[in-house]
């Protein structure tokens, strides 16, 4: 069959097994245990060459500190926050998110389903799933080409006030 016109704007689920760090298939291994398996992300310019947004979709089942350093972006984010069970996402909306916004990290709590709206160069994080009662559906929209960002240096998360119970994980940072 031969290629169309458009076929290059259309990223499909191929069927492959899930797979760590995988920055172009949909279905990935998720970082943690505390989300359920697979996750779906689409990595933006990675995935799909002249894209310029990424957004993930991950199933939160248990409490994790799933950023734990404060940082800003190069282009606008969205961070949404939902219940996971249909057809009803606001009202399954069951827990406890702490999110820190802002240079004098403004300490945010969300306890219904929720958009954050975060504008470039605005320093936001920690996020803390604190509580999870019913799985959380939560999506970041980031709205430049692949994801990047300017992380606080030497943040003390050993010492920071957590305001309750945290389960924190860290990511591997990108080598430079």
């Amino acid at each position: 069959m031969a290629d169309k016109k458009y076929d290059k704007y259309f990223l499909s689920y191929d069927g492959a097994e899930p797979k760590a760090n995988d920055l172009v298939s949909l279905s990935s291994l998720p970082p943690f245990p505390e989300i359920a398996s697979p996750q779906t992300y689409f990595r933006g310019a990675s995935a799909l060459p002249g894209a310029t947004a990424t957004i993930g979709w991950q199933v939160f089942t248990a409490p994790v500190c799933w950023e734990t350093v404060p940082h800003a972006h190069k282009y606008d984010e969205f961070l949404i926050f939902l219940g996971a069970q249909l057809p009803d996402l606001c009202k399954s909306y069951d827990a406890e998110i702490d999110l820190w916004m802002g240079k004098e990290l403004e300490k945010h709590t969300l306890t219904s389903a929720t958009v954050v709206y975060i504008p470039k160069g605005v320093l936001h994080c920690p996020l803390n799933f604190r509580v999870i009662r019913k799985p959380v559906l939560f999506h970041a929209l980031y709205l430049g080409p692949t994801l990047d960002a300017e992380r606080v240096k030497n943040f003390d998360e050993a010492n920071f006030d957590w305001g309750g119970p945290v389960n924190l994980r860290t990511f591997p940072l990108p080598k430079k």
